[in-house]
């Protein structure tokens, strides 16, 4: 939350800050009066026209601001003003030893008042960000004439403005939900007669599983259509499991298409649901708890698949490394094993709506070689004691959409983009939301050098490091 009027420094104060950012100053810069123009959503640089200029501020150069340069003041009236449509506002400015008091006002009325003043300079500080709501506002940042006991001066800096959005919540609903399994063609009670129906599964089969407990190792291949898929389905009451968290996959899917899985429960196994060289799947309502590694995977070439609307919790139980809520591809690691050395290309996969705690590893994780896939809506909650996660969510292949998630209670940051080789790129995070209670950040970006956005209306709380290590984006 800052403001920043600066006329000039003194020969001292040059020296100090050429030494401690190494940056330059050019001479003072008096800008003329322009006319109002009002902004879209996008990122104003000091040097943008859009921006309203008065009184004298001077331009520096420095490496760590969001386009290369600053404007800073120490007149206590120059100001600094925006015009703009949008939803959020954001505000970046400096920390320094020189720096005053800025008011921040927002349609004409002072909403904040910065102390912009730290023992040492710090580049890419958010002064002030709300949500305003959509609709044309101006915001201003003028000088209070106010500084921190602290500080040698009033200076105010003018990194940038960033003009949010204004959007809307798409929707992302998969048919395949258990309120839409129809009756059923085949009905079962024991292991034995699942068994039996999943092999003698055709395009069209329905079978429903009256409750009780199915202990065993159940697969299901079948090419269904999109006019006749395939359900497995039945009530929280009826159990898949293998018995143990040591050995076993409850439920997999594997070289199918057009399969809706939906409602029952799966747990005390191994591994939950494998999804596996399929296409158009959907795993939906499905409550899947105590399970040694992953709850449901995703992985070896499977594409255009949904996982939503389940209640996943206590995965990693065995080991926490291995314990992700969803899990979408196959480490680099073990391609040679799973995809013949190729990247795993699950691509175009949705994971929504899932409402996910207590993991050993992430809530939802997606690995190098997976692309254009969706992470949103989703409740994610806690970890498991020794747990390493990166974050609630983990991206590491490219162009995913992460939005509109909430979490609570992360180990280190709360959701983050890692990169491998050519992967990690291109990926979008925005409203999402949380409370960290971490030292990390909230959106954490392993290489800001890979196109990844992060959002200024992310709003995660309580993490240490701030919300996140990049400029925030539109």
């Amino acid at each position: 939350m800052f403001d920043r009027p600066i006329r000039r420094l003194s020969a001292f104060l040059l020296a100090f800050l050429f030494a401690v950012t190494g940056v330059l100053i050019s001479s003072p810069v008096t800008p003329a009066q322009a006319a109002t123009t009002v902004s879209p959503a996008g990122t104003y640089e000091d040097s943008s026209p859009n921006i309203v200029y008065t009184g004298t501020w001077s331009k520096l150069t420095s490496s760590g601001s969001s386009g290369g340069s600053i404007r800073h003041t120490s007149s206590t009236t120059a100001s600094a003003t925006l015009t703009f449509t949008g939803a959020s506002i954001t505000w970046y400015t400096w920390n320094s030893p020189t720096a005053g008091i800025v008011n921040v006002i927002v349609d004409g009325k002072t909403v904040a008042t910065v102390d912009n003043y730290a023992p040492s300079s710090v580049t890419g500080v958010v002064g002030y960000q709300a949500d305003v709501g959509p609709g044309t506002h101006t915001i201003k940042i003028v000088g209070s004439g106010q500084k921190n006991a602290k500080s040698s001066s009033r200076i105010t800096h003018m990194d940038s403005f960033v003009v949010g959005e204004v959007r809307s919540v798409p929707s992302l609903d998969t048919p395949g939900r258990i309120a839409e399994c129809p009756d059923a063609t085949t009905t079962v009670s024991t292991p034995a007669e699942l068994t039996a129906a999943l092999g003698s599964a055709q395009p069209g089969s329905v079978i429903r599983l009256n409750d009780g407990v199915y202990t065993g190792e159940f697969t299901l291949q079948v090419f269904g259509t999109a006019d006749q898929p395939v359900w497995l389905c039945g009530g929280r009451g009826a159990v898949l499991q293998t018995g143990s968290v040591n050995t076993g996959l409850a439920l997999r899917v594997h070289f199918s298409t057009f399969v809706h899985v939906a409602g029952f429960s799966v747990n005390t196994s191994l591994q939950g649901v494998m999804v596996k060289n399929s296409r158009d799947v959907t795993v939906s309502d499905l409550a899947v708890s105590n399970i040694g590694y992953e709850g449901i995977h995703l992985y070896s070439q499977t594409t255009d698949s949904a996982v939503q609307y389940n209640v996943i919790s206590r995965t990693g139980v065995r080991d926490v490394a291995y314990g992700e809520g969803v899990y979408i591809g196959t480490s680099q690691r073990r391609w040679s094993e799973v995809t013949a050395g190729q990247p795993d290309k699950s691509d175009r996969n949705k994971i929504i709506m899932n409402t996910i705690s207590d993991t050993g590893a992430e809530h939802i994780e997606a690995k190098e070689g997976t692309t254009g896939g969706i992470i949103g809506g989703n409740t994610l909650t806690g970890s498991l004691p020794g747990s390493r996660s990166l974050g609630w969510v983990l991206v590491t292949g490219n162009d995913w959409t992460v939005a509109y998630n909430d979490g609570s209670d992360a180990v280190e940051h709360a959701y983050s983009s890692m990169v491998w080789s050519n992967w990690g790129y291109d990926n979008e995070f925005f409203a999402n939301t949380g409370t960290a209670n971490s030292s990390g950040y909230g959106v954490w970006v392993h290489d800001k050098n890979r196109r990844v956005k992060v959002a200024c209306d992310n709003d995660i709380t309580s993490s240490g490091s701030g919300l996140t290590n990049v400029f925030c984006s539109p």
